[in-house]
């Protein structure tokens, strides 16, 4: 797959798993005119480690809007679960039902590429998402009335190093050095999620596993994905 995709859904178990894993990407595939819809499942106030006091779901929503304001109009965006209490949460949901939501965005959007959490992941809600991501995109012919994407990838998050299984060598790449100030922008504007270093959520960490990725591919930065299905010409 050398040219970029005109249409692009992105599942994200959580607000700022999108900008993590795949912003550069999603700035990527703006820049070019691509639909972008985001899907988020759990977004709710939390609290998280490294706050004093709780997130409410009013600041994740202001945040949501003011990171996807990076990727311009043809980014759109539905939260499934909100302020629902469900963070650490949706494994607890029957994945029939989170199959049937997944389905319904992908026949809803037909897009050409399909960005789903990667594995191993230690976090219950990102398994969830990535079991019935590809539960939803099971190789059924359009004529049978489902929509088959042609491009399933998986984004990485810095987190994945800490895993009780074999780590996977990422296939794909896609150059963001020019986008790399975006990428960064997009998870500075999670406030309540952004850390400093050393945690994984800091900018430097996103930045210094963005060198690593770009140095496999010899470029300044890059974002990788595992490759579930792309289908060639």
């Amino acid at each position: 797959m050398s040219e970029l995709p005109g249409s692009a859904l992105v599942l994200a178990p959580h607000a700022d798993d999108e900008a993590m894993g795949c912003s550069g990407l999603m700035a990527r595939l703006a820049a070019a005119g691509a639909r972008i819809h985001v899907l988020y499942l759990a977004v709710d106030g939390f609290h998280h480690y490294g706050l004093s006091g709780e997130t409410t779901y009013e600041q994740r929503l202001a945040e949501i809007e003011r990171v996807l304001e990076l990727f311009g109009d043809s980014c759109s965006y539905e939260i499934a679960y909100g302020d629902r209490d469900l963070i650490e949460r949706l494994d607890s949901l029957p994945q029939r039902e989170l199959v049937d939501r997944f389905e319904a965005a992908l026949n809803e959007h037909e897009p050409e590429l399909l960005l789903i959490p990667a594995m191993p992941d230690y976090d219950q809600d990102h398994r969830a998402v990535f079991d019935a991501g590809v539960a939803a995109a099971r190789p059924i012919a359009r004529r049978f009335g489902k929509w088959l994407v042609p491009h399933v990838l998986t984004y990485e998050m810095a987190k994945l190093q800490w895993a009780a299984s074999p780590l996977p060598r990422f296939a794909a790449f896609c150059d963001i050095t020019g986008v790399i100030e975006t990428k960064l922008e997009s998870i500075r504007r999670y406030e309540t999620m952004l850390r400093p270093s050393p945690h994984i959520r800091s900018l430097e960490g996103v930045r210094a596993l963005a060198t690593i990725r770009g140095a496999e591919i010899g470029v300044e930065y890059a974002e990788a994905f595992g490759v579930l299905r792309t289908t060639l010409g």
